[in-house]
């Protein structure tokens, strides 16, 4: 029989946050292990089911995030601060992350710090009552399930792992050398991005995330710039022959990315299925095949790479996600066949003149899922309409 949350008082529960957010805060997951034992069961009873593989301190830093994503655009910016949710205020003390958003609001460090007083309390009270809470939760919990003023999520968020105030890396596919221009520092013309491959999906990615997600910090990289900052949702883009960062996965993976001049995704252990763009007779590529990948991490990180054989494939892969009404379907599609777990999707994006066509799964079923219930263990085929492509 479920064991009711337990009740803690506003006054309770605002001492314990304020002894949380002092030094590195959520900036070190860690921290909340110091939680008292009733916080933390009154935490745990509220957070829905994440991945099977996430921790407890996991589903603690969830309901914390969650429960600071409830409050006014005004109150969480202070809190998200204080907290160490924000990159650009990450410092290792709460004095100095409240200095840091000092600086950038142009007000004195005592106003800061009057304002996240209000939010800390504001926080506490959410957490108390429960009215933080928007989703279903499991029999015997108390807590009420709405909350007014919340933005209602579409799914997105819950596919990629991020909320309003998530860090989002994405590191993007790279040219090689022969084919930068303008890609050297000293160069007096020099463009930063002029060494990214992929450039039309890292933009569609970081314009689509910031509207859905204007809260959230989201970082693009080159892969020699990447280094581990142990994000909330990391996306790489591309192929393992152009990004490192997706080379480095490749070996957990059950599948193969060829690159050109005989570019093709193969699956040895799955049927040794092979697949391959397809191409008109006189040379014009007209279809790409687009390849998904979520993987969700022990730390909580989810890892969603977003590949293809060829510049279409990856485009269509961001477009798959993130288009829309379009994408939000897919996102719920994938999502109710692998709840909150790691799958891998392939499906053909199709380009018609210069259009590049958006994949819908809830009309035309991807050609491959695979999914696992375990990391780190074997990915089982649930869908294989292959046929239907390789006919073609």
């Amino acid at each position: 029989m479920p064991v009711p949350a337990p009740r803690l008082s506003p006054q309770h529960v605002r001492a314990e946050l304020l002894r949380l957010r002092q030094g590195p805060a959520l900036g070190h997951p860690g921290a909340v292990t110091a939680l008292s034992v009733q916080l933390r069961a009154l935490l745990l009873a509220r957070t829905p089911p994440l991945s099977h593989a996430a921790s407890e301190t996991t589903r603690l830093v969830a309901a914390l995030r969650r429960a600071i994503d409830a409050l006014t655009p005004h109150e969480r910016h202070y809190a998200a601060a204080d907290f160490n949710l924000l990159g650009e205020h990450s410092w290792p003390s709460l004095t100095e992350r409240q200095e840091s958003l000092a600086r950038v609001l142009g007000c004195s460090t005592k106003t800061v710090h009057r304002h996240a007083g209000q939010a800390l309390d504001t926080l506490a009270l959410l957490i108390s009552d429960g009215s933080y809470v928007t989703e279903p939760l499991p029999p015997g919990s108390d807590a009420p399930t709405t909350t007014a003023g919340t933005a209602t999520d579409d799914g997105t968020g819950q596919f990629f792992g991020i909320t309003a105030t998530s860090r989002v890396d994405v590191i993007c596919s790279a040219l090689s050398t022969a084919d930068r221009t303008r890609a050297r520092p000293s160069d007096p013309l020099y463009a930063r991005y002029a060494g990214f491959a992929d450039l039309d999906a890292l933009l569609y990615v970081r314009v689509h995330l910031a509207q859905g997600f204007p809260a959230a910090t989201i970082r693009d990289f080159h892969p020699s710039e990447y280094y581990n900052a142990e994000p909330d949702c990391l996306i790489v883009l591309g192929a393992p022959d152009r990004n490192i960062a997706y080379a480095e996965v490749g070996p957990h993976l059950p599948y193969r990315l060829t690159p050109p001049p005989d570019p093709s995704i193969t699956f040895p252990d799955h049927g040794d299925v092979r697949l391959a763009p397809s191409w008109a007779p006189e040379g014009e590529l007209l279809a790409d095949l687009t390849v998904i990948t979520r993987l969700t991490l022990d730390q909580g990180t989810t890892v969603v790479l977003l590949g293809g054989c060829l510049t279409l494939g990856v485009l269509g892969a961001a477009k798959c996600l993130l288009n829309g009404e379009r994408g939000r379907r897919n996102t719920a599609y994938l999502d109710a066949l692998a709840p909150g777990g790691d799958l891998i999707t392939v499906t053909a994006t199709r380009k018609i003149g210069g259009i590049t066509d958006t994949p819908d799964l809830t009309a035309a079923e991807p050609l491959l899922l695979l999914t696992r219930d375990q990391a780190g263990g074997r990915f089982t085929t649930r869908l294989d309409n292959t046929a239907r492509y390789t006919a073609r």
